[in-house]
């Protein structure tokens, strides 16, 4: 995974970063003030943290940045439901964003789950004694 260009998530991530980047000039800045500049951070730094997981070399520090960018898809959720919700931006704008970021989400739900099991599994190997597959993350040989 150490070529980021490769990873589903960080391709749907930099779609959704370009579908909210497009409306937050429709964003009505009387009834959400400041709410646009930060919309445009966290989603841009959903993609950034995939981008900087996918060339990290262990697993703990690999899930990290994807946390963090689990973290930023949730704030720019935060920020399209205020946005909604003060009638700042049209619905629809809203729903082809949200609809985008919850994909992500799970993109980035499952990748960690994966990462969790995987360890999950290495530590039971190292607890019963069994060789340990000497295979980094990215599947390549060491």
């Amino acid at each position: 995974m150490s070529d980021s260009r490769h990873l589903r998530v960080l391709s749907a991530a930099e779609d959704l970063a370009v579908a909210v980047l497009s409306v937050v000039p429709l964003v009505n800045a009387r009834r959400a003030p400041g709410v646009r500049g930060q919309l445009a951070r966290s989603v841009t730094a959903i993609a950034a943290n995939v981008a900087e997981a996918a060339n990290l070399g262990t697993d703990p520090n690999f899930k990290r940045q994807l946390r963090l960018a689990l973290a930023s898809a949730n704030e720019t959720g935060s920020h399209l439901r205020v946005l909604e919700r003060t009638g700042a931006i049209p619905r629809q704008h809203i729903w082809r964003c949200e609809n985008k970021r919850v994909a992500v989400c799970k993109m980035l739900v499952n990748l960690i789950r994966a990462i969790e099991e995987r360890e999950a599994h290495e530590e039971e190997e190292r607890r019963n004694g069994k060789p340990r597959n000497s295979q980094p993350r990215n599947g390549q040989p060491r």
